[in-house]
């Protein structure tokens, strides 16, 4: 926000245009929310667009949309005349009935109420209207109104200076013959985005050459003291990338020529395909973010303008999940807002719409004191929270919310669909389920092993019989939608908590599918070397009716406690095996569900407390499975069980107070 507003701010003709700041983040990563606020503190004092690029399917569909969005009346500000543009839209929008090239000139001189029937501008406008906010669609939606606003911005008195424009980028020629031109190529539709190259490069150029002219040029009346604004949203698909290359394009060659530079201030969302400039994302907390403050990541020597400002579009911190949360499920606020912060990562979509159904479930009824205790609803269980129905009759969902597909669409189907709907084609009877989205499938297959290890996943794949993708497809999936976080040399460095938990969760609507797929991983770490590795996918393996799996994880950390050198060495183990996924679910308190798996507790007997310990760190891991910590308690008693038959038992003494205090700061 400092940022634009010191870009916004106007003293003079500045010394070079504002890069474009270009925030990108995963789907939900909050850039429309920024956006809005953007729009509400700014739009009132400085000529503003908003436009949201989804559905662009020409850049004249943008640019026209930014002509009249900024066309809008607002109060002490005078409007800006596009004349270039206006005749270069009006020139494009002919439509030729066989009069060629003469009833093309004639089109061109004629009135507004003589043009109409020889124009596309109505299927422009409906094109261009849904680009716009709906409160300004309105500016579109009236044919004589374009025409007669495209008329009185060429004019008689701005045409020659236009055209003049016109021919010297189109290479001279006669009055007409650079638009004559320029149309018989947008007939030809010959570019990938419907708008050939040229053409959307001379409408762009034009465009900046005309708030260049109105901003700079403004003697004798007074300089603006404010730039404009063009917010974009969803700027990733191939027309608005298009849009965006082609304004830093023009930029370039306004500079090399020593052009003033323009005033427009451009901030634009991607998601999901960013342009090769975003690779380095700038943190938004970087001190280097400030207007004026060369980006730190620019080529070139220190003058050398900078086209591209880069920044990620961050997650939530703790403290501002803690102020969206509104609930007390777990017996506390903050209690709530951790457990929410667990599932997301901070993820502000996700975040925003868990926080409010959280609290929309954690509501009961108020008490009747005619109904005996057992007949009161019994508190909302937060480990029903992602299975549970979206909406029902009393509870509708909040205006802003997309709409759910169905009346039975569950929380964790909502979020995948908002999350990886890249992925998601739908089924005939609108139900998610693997086997449908083989992409999805890899990815999620593809996460289930630490480290995203491709060669460990295409020999899964093989092992399930899988073809027609691979895991470099799917990381390249995953890290085209910032899902994940590359090393230099392209190796996975860090899965996002909400893309981890939904594709856990998505591999687990299968079962034999999950258990496949670890018994895959497990028979390709097949080494001594990578023994914690095949141990980790056995843990995954175990459910209440098939502990052997188990018994050999049981068995491996046994062993392993009299191999290591020292303690802390068994913890590293125990750690890597205990952070396998899991597919598991109960009613039961988690810690009587332990004893079920893994049997009671023995004083004094190794081979149970590493069992006991091993089971309760492995669904302790799990949030969704243990949201109030309450194995905290299993897990610090059998470390003490541990550390009590051990002489090197320092650090696992250490770790039973770990345990000890998560356990007192839970306990009710």
């Amino acid at each position: 926000m400092d940022y634009v507003r010191g870009a916004l701010a106007r003293s003079g003709v500045p010394a070079a245009p504002s890069p474009v700041l270009l925030l990108a983040g995963s789907r939900g990563s909050g850039g429309t929310v920024l956006l809005d606020v953007m729009w509400d503190d700014f739009s009132d004092d400085c000529l503003s667009v908003r436009l949201d690029l989804r559905s662009a399917q020409g850049v004249e569909d943008i640019v026209l949309a930014a002509v009249r969005g900024l066309g809008r009346r607002i109060a002490g500000i005078r409007p800006v005349d596009f004349p270039r543009t206006s005749m270069l839209l009006k020139a494009l929008s002919f439509v030729d009935t066989g009069g060629g090239r003469t009833a093309f000139e004639a089109y061109l001189r004629a009135r507004p109420q003589d043009a109409e029937r020889q124009s596309a501008l109505t299927d422009w406008s409906n094109r261009a209207a849904p680009l716009l906010s709906p409160e300004h669609r309105g500016l579109l939606d009236v044919l004589t109104g374009l025409l007669g606003a495209l008329h009185s911005a060429v004019g008689r008195h701005k045409d020659a200076r236009a055209l003049r424009w016109l021919a010297e980028r189109g290479g001279g020629g006669r009055e007409y013959d650079s638009l004559w031109e320029l149309y018989r190529q947008h007939q030809a539709q010959d570019g990938p985005t419907g708008t050939p190259r040229v053409v959307a490069r001379t409408l762009c150029a034009a465009f900046l050459a005309d708030l260049r002219h109105d901003f700079n040029d403004s003697w004798p009346r007074l300089q603006r003291p404010r730039n404009c604004l063009l917010l974009l949203d969803n700027a990733g698909g191939r027309t608005a990338d298009l849009f965006l290359e082609l304004l830093a394009e023009c930029r370039r060659e306004d500079a090399a020529r020593d052009e003033r530079p323009d005033p427009a201030v451009v901030v634009a969302v991607q998601r999901g395909r960013v342009r090769p400039e975003a690779a380095r994302l700038l943190d938004p907390t970087h001190p280097d973010l400030a207007f004026g403050t060369r980006h730190p990541y620019a080529p070139g020597a220190a003058g050398h303008p900078v086209w591209w400002y880069p920044v990620a579009l961050a997650d939530l911190t703790g403290e501002q999940v803690l102020a969206l949360c509104t609930s007390s499920v777990l017996g506390r606020h903050n209690r709530d807002a951790d457990f929410l912060h667990a599932l997301t990562g901070g993820h502000p979509e996700a975040t925003d719409r868990l926080a409010y159904l959280l609290a929309r479930f954690g509501r009961t009824p108020p008490a009747d004191p005619r109904r005996a205790p057992a007949d009161l609803p019994e508190p909302f269980d937060p480990r029903r929270l992602l299975g549970e129905r979206l909406t029902d009759d009393t509870r509708p969902l909040p205006q802003s919310w997309p709409a759910p597909p169905g009346q039975d669409t569950t929380v964790e189907d909502y979020l995948l669909r908002r999350a990886l709907a890249d992925h998601l084609p739908p089924a005939a009877d609108g139900a998610l389920r693997p086997g449908d989205t083989p992409l999805l499938d890899v990815m999620a297959v593809l996460a289930a092993t630490p480290g995203l290890r491709r060669g460990a996943c295409n020999a899964t794949l093989h092992y399930l019989d899988r073809t027609g993708t691979d895991a470099d497809t799917a990381q390249l999936a995953l890290t085209a939608g910032m899902w994940l976080e590359e090393t230099a040399d392209g190796e996975a460095l860090r899965l996002h908590p909400l893309a981890a938990l939904l594709l856990r969760r998505w591999l687990a609507r299968d079962p034999a599918l999950w258990r496949k797929t670890h018994m895959g991983y497990a028979a390709h770490y097949s080494s001594r070397t990578d023994a914690a590795l095949r141990h980790h996918h056995t843990l995954a393996q175990v459910e209440p009716a098939r502990r052997e799996p188990l018994t050999a994880v049981a068995a491996y950390l046994d062993d392993e406690f009299d191999r290591a050198a020292s303690a802390a060495e068994w913890l590293a183990v125990l750690d890597r095996v205990t952070a396998a996924p899991n597919r598991l679910a109960t009613a039961l308190d988690p810690r009587t569900f332990v004893t079920s798996l893994a049997g009671p507790a023995e004083d004094r007997n190794r081979r149970r407390a590493v069992t006991r310990l091993a089971v309760a760190r492995w669904l302790h891991a799990d949030r969704t499975f243990d949201p109030a910590h309450q194995l905290a308690h299993t897990i610090a008693g059998e470390y003490e069980h541990l550390a009590d038959i051990t002489d090197d038992n320092e650090e696992l003494y250490r770790q039973a107070g770990k345990f000890r205090r998560i356990e007192n700061s839970w306990k009710d």
